[in-house]
């Protein structure tokens, strides 16, 4: 079981490292949210979390505000709006949220001279 849970981190992690590496040869960056952060199970319409939800659950209706969430889409608006609140704002400031920003350097390229022989 620890041998299968190594291996299936070792694909995320060489995800991960990619997705670093391309977003910071395009100027961009990667926000990272929280292992724990409860993206499925936080409203993103009124911000209520439930205490537990089983991952078969597929939807569910808030009791603070009685939106229907599918646990998906809801999950990826949260998660949107933790990359938001981590960006730069508009009038110069920096955004608060639970999210760490890794930046990455890109890997040094060997550049070729330009000088031709003749």
């Amino acid at each position: 079981r620890k041998l299968a849970r190594a291996i299936a981190d070792m694909g995320f992690h060489e995800l991960r490292r990619q997705l670093d590496y391309k977003t910071a040869l395009r100027g961009g960056r990667v926000v990272v949210a929280d292992r724990w952060y409860p993206s499925s199970k936080l409203c993103s319409y009124c911000g209520y979390k439930l205490d537990t939800m089983v991952l078969g659950t597929r939807q569910w209706s808030c009791p603070g505000c009685s939106t229907l969430h599918d646990r998906d889409v809801n999950a990826a608006i949260n998660l949107k709006k933790v990359a938001v609140s981590s960006t730069v704002a508009a009038c110069g400031g920096e955004g608060a949220g639970p999210a760490r920003e890794r930046r990455v350097k890109p890997a040094p390229m060997k550049q070729e001279s330009n000088s031709r022989q003749l």
